[in-house]
């Protein structure tokens, strides 16, 4: 039987300046470091929400064909609206690049961009009747 979701497992250029993004962008805070037999990772926990993200070094082979269109993007659930604003103000003030704020026809978005080009979105609900912003 499925539990739940363990965690996301990305393969990055730059191990240390995509731990550094991760951190200031979604607050996760480093709870493993080591070496595997091809490189280097790093594992971090959201302290609220408890989710994993597991990074490692791309291998040499890797490194030509690593990109983020194999995934569209990644979301994050926050609240609601006025948390979506809080948390961007908090990304911005870390000094991460954050779009602005849009809507879709079921929630509001604010899209990131990783060290290597993968769309990280924070995602709020719309209130039920709530008016398009």
């Amino acid at each position: 039987m499925i539990l739940g979701f363990s965690h996301l497992q990305l393969v990055v250029t730059d191990l240390e300046r995509s731990a550094q993004w991760y951190a200031a962008a979604l607050g996760v805070v480093e709870f493993a470091r080591g070496e595997l037999a091809d490189g280097a990772y790093v594992a971090f926990r959201h302290p609220e929400a408890g989710f994993v993200i597991g990074m490692r070094s791309a291998t040499a082979e890797q490194r030509p064909g690593l990109g983020s269109g194999a995934i569209d993007h990644l979301s994050f659930a926050v609240a609601d609206r006025d948390a979506l604003e809080r948390v961007r103000a908090a990304v911005l003030e870390a000094g991460v690049d954050a779009g602005p704020i849009f809507d879709e026809a079921v929630s509001h978005n604010c899209r990131l961009r990783d060290p290597d080009g993968l769309v990280v979105e924070l995602t709020a609900p719309k209130r039920a009747g709530a008016p398009a912003n």
